[in-house]
């Protein structure tokens, strides 16, 4: 793969999109469609946005892999060729994993999400077996990989190194669990031979050192934002950005993790949030929980005070 276009084509801000369900837990599939056309619609295209499909945030482990499937599905359909997504495949079953590649990349998908194999910790050795089986199982897809440290299993850039050795590994989804110097050696180690999305809060640190994006749960509620930050950092107008970033990114963040020690799972803030907009959001799968009234009053007030502009009064 053209390593300059992928570049371009991984580029902004990257949103996990989330899984709406309805009120009796099934897969509210026009829900999600909904919900990528407004992201979609409001700036979140390609060269400037990318859709992360049934990650985290989308709650892949409450979802069955045919609803994974399905979901993803959904989501390449609404985007309608206008914004890159890429299908989260990480799954204890590297079985699981090779199935979900293939279908991105029967439906069309621009790549796939790949993580470390979790729960049985793995050896170095044990994770390129993984991701060359998913690599050689398919013929187009590029692969992110995502490092998922707080799982059990810490990569090296000397392992990193070794992955890129996969024509297709060409995407690095970045953080690091010792702060700064690692993640800051990390992105400017790759930055010429991958597309470095950064997930650990940094967005700023990233793009000066020659990253290509960051993940943002916030762009779901007000895609608006993070399209204007990022323009911010695609001009090196860094000074902007961090104003931008701190008097909204951090308060959003700072309830998202105060939420985390609250209930499990990524998606229900986000769902809340949405809901607070006039937009669809909906109930959590266990062991979530969809936040009660007096963390919607929370929540809403913090929206307003970041300036959301749709924010309603119920």
């Amino acid at each position: 793969m053209n390593i300059d276009e992928v570049k371009q084509t991984l580029r902004g801000p990257m949103i996990p999109v989330i899984t709406n369900l309805a009120d009796d837990l099934a897969v509210d599939h026009g829900a999600i469609r909904t919900n990528v056309r407004y992201v979609v619609d409001r700036g979140i295209v390609t060269g400037q946005g990318a859709l992360l499909a049934v990650g985290a945030g989308g709650d892949f482990p409450m979802l069955s892999v045919e609803e994974r499937k399905a979901a993803a599905q959904t989501i390449v359909e609404a985007a309608q060729g206008q914004a890159p997504v890429l299908v989260g495949a990480q799954d204890t079953n590297i079985a699981v994993s090779t199935e979900l590649a293939r279908w991105a990349e029967e439906i069309g998908a621009y790549g796939i999400q790949m993580a470390p194999p979790h729960y049985y910790t793995p050896s170095d050795d044990d994770v390129v077996s993984c991701f060359r089986a998913v690599h050689d199982a398919n013929e187009r897809i590029a692969i992110m990989i995502y490092h998922t440290w707080w799982e059990g299993y810490t990569m090296s850039l000397e392992q990193v190194e070794r992955l890129v050795e996969l024509p297709r590994c060409v995407s690095l989804k970045w953080s690091t669990p010792t702060g700064g110097g690692s993640y800051m050696r990390g992105v400017a180690r790759f930055a010429d031979r991958m597309a470095v999305v950064c997930n650990q809060g940094m967005p700023m640190l990233n793009r000066m050192l020659g990253g290509t994006g960051y993940i943002t749960h916030l762009a779901t509620v007000w895609p608006e934002h993070d399209v204007a930050l990022w323009k911010r950092l695609e001009a090196r107008d860094y000074d902007g950005a961090v104003a931008m970033h701190k008097a909204v990114n951090w308060p959003w963040y700072d309830f998202r993790c105060t939420m985390g020690g609250r209930t499990g799972g990524e998606s229900p803030t986000i769902k809340a949030a949405l809901e607070l907009c006039g937009r669809p959001g909906g109930p959590s799968r266990l062991p979530s929980r969809a936040l009660n009234d007096g963390e919607r009053a929370e929540l809403r007030d913090l929206l307003r005070r970041i300036g959301v502009p749709t924010v309603h009064d119920r």
